[in-house]
């Protein structure tokens, strides 16, 4: 997603460059939860003035480990339903940042999807076990109650591994699902490229979490802007260095959600979007 890239893009627009006046440590787990902890034991050795962290899990773990250390959520989900923070206006503590509520799409996703593809009858909904189980028990039922509400079968398949989701995909069965419906997790996304490629050689529609799916073949996405989120990180960590305490930085939610279409896939894969979609979609890829 471009994190580090988005990041620095905005805090170069508040004066900050590497080299000059910014020394970034990154640390990358590549999408392996198991990684998370020695990840964050070896960024708190050196010092750091404020971290940054991408997702409700390493969030958890770096909550663990400091209470003093100044902690800005980049792209997390749903921090107050899992204890990051006492509320989205007053956080309390030493960690702010933003909130994407991520959990609440499941039934957004779900309707755009049952609008875009009403042949459908069932779908499959692909969670990652890795995550906080708080996340995705709200998360799964949202979509779940989404899915009812517009006759629609949703079937979950919980994994907790890159084999697991490789062993599904190879699994003649996966085929009878209809569409796939990824939730958000660090795992699916290092797998993005992966999976998107398998949705079209199994000639079934798959809507992701973020506009990067549909840019690398998936058949749509609906989420907020996650560059936007890593740009708008820079001005809680410049409030931070000058001064301001997390517990005074009211959390913030996505203002932009975007509908991404790949309508390119949708010809692969024989499905024609109605229009009253495609003239909804903030971008369409063709």
């Amino acid at each position: 997603m471009g994190t580090a890239t988005e990041f620095l893009a905005g805090m170069k627009e508040l004066g900050y460059e590497v080299g000059r006046n910014l020394v970034v440590e990154a640390r990358y787990a590549e999408g392996n939860p198991a990684r998370w902890a020695a990840i964050a034991d070896e960024l708190l050795a050196l010092k750091p003035d404020v971290v940054v962290v991408s997702s409700t899990g390493n969030a958890l773990v770096m909550k663990d480990r400091t209470s003093t250390v100044p902690i800005v959520m980049g792209t997390v989900g749903d921090p107050v339903g899992d204890g990051i923070v006492q509320s989205l206006a007053k956080p309390g503590g030493n960690i702010t940042g933003n909130s994407l509520q991520l959990v609440d799409l499941g039934g957004k996703q779900v309707e755009l999807m049952a609008q875009a593809l009403p042949q459908i009858r069932r779908a499959a909904l692909l969670m990652d076990l890795s995550q906080p189980r708080s996340q995705t028990e709200r998360y799964q039922r949202i979509a779940t109650s989404a899915a009812s509400k517009h006759g629609l079968a949703l079937e979950v398949q919980g994994l907790d591994s890159a084999d697991e989701i490789r062993r599904l995909l190879r699994n003649p069965s996966i085929r009878n699902s209809g569409a796939l419906l990824v939730s958000p997790a660090p795992r699916f996304n290092v797998l993005r490229a992966e999976l998107c490629r398998a949705s079209v050689d199994l000639q079934l529609p798959l809507i992701g979490f973020s506009s990067e799916w549909p840019r690398d073949g998936a058949l749509m996405s609906y989420s907020p802007s996650w560059p936007e989120a890593y740009r708008r990180a820079a001005y809680f960590v410049d409030r931070i260095l000058k001064g301001a305490k997390p517990a005074d930085l009211p959390v913030e939610q996505p203002t932009k959600f975007e509908l991404v279409i790949n309508r390119r896939t949708a010809k692969a894969l024989g499905i024609v979007i109605p229009r009253a979609i495609l003239l909804r979609a903030d971008r369409v890829i063709e």
